[in-house]
C-alpha cells in the first residue's frame, strides 16, 4: 500500500498522527485503511501516475481560475470528466485534508469550523470555517466547468486556438 494511487474511489486523504510519524487516512468509496505517507505525497505520485505534476496541476488551475490560494486542482481525468481534489489548507501544509469534488455530498457549518459529507455516508469534522469549505467547492465546480468547456472546444473540429498561425501549404513542384 506504499505506492498508492489516487483513484476516482479516492473520496478523501487525511494525516493522521501514527506511532509519532505523519500518515495518511485514506477514505475511499467502500473502505478505508491507513498508508504511512503524508497526503502530499500520495497527490504528487498520483500527479505523477497519470502523466503530470503537481505544480503542473497548481499552474493549470491557476491559469483557469486566477492566482487564487489554495486552487482546487485537477488530479487526471478519464472518460471526459476531470478527476477534481480540493485541499482544506494550502497544498503544502502537512494538516491539510484532500477531499475529491465529486465525492462531497454536503457541508455544514458545525461550532468547531464544518463537518464535510461524504457521498458514501461518511462524515468528517474539520477545523476549518464553512465559508472556506464552500469557497473550495465552488472553485472545484468552476474549474470543472472550464475544464469541460475546454474539452468541448477542442472536440469542434473547426477550433483554432488562440494566437494560431496559419502555415500555407508547401509549394506544388
Amino acid at each position: 500500500m506504499t505506492n498508492y494511487i489516487v483513484s476516482f474511489d479516492t473520496f478523501m486523504l487525511q494525516p493522521v498522527n501514527k506511532d509519532g510519524k505523519l500518515a495518511t487516512r485514506v477514505v475511499e468509496r467502500n473502505r478505508e485503511f491507513l498508508i504511512p505517507k503524508k497526503p502530499i505525497h500520495i497527490v504528487r505520485k498520483s500527479c505523477d501516475f497519470y502523466g503530470g505534476s503537481l505544480q503542473n496541476s497548481i499552474n493549470s488551475a491557476r491559469l483557469m481560475l486566477g492566482n487564487r490560494h489554495k486552487t482546487p486542482i485537477i488530479l487526471a481525468s478519464g472518460f471526459g470528466s476531470p478527476y477534481i481534489f480540493l485541499p482544506t489548507l494550502s497544498p503544502r501544509s502537512e494538516q491539510n485534508v484532500w477531499f475529491s469534488y465529486h465525492a462531497i455530498d454536503y457541508i455544514e457549518p458545525d461550532h468547531l469550523g464544518s463537518i464535510v459529507y461524504l457521498e458514501n455516508n461518511q462524515s468528517i469534522k474539520l477545523n476549518a470555517s464553512p465559508t472556506t469549505m464552500f469557497r473550495q467547492y465552488t472553485f472545484a465546480g468552476l474549474l470543472e466547468k472550464r475544464f469541460l468547456k475546454k474539452q468541448k472546444q477542442l472536440s469542434k473540429s473547426s477550433f483554432v486556438p488562440p494566437n494560431s498561425i496559419f502555415m500555407s501549404p508547401p509549394p506544388s513542384s
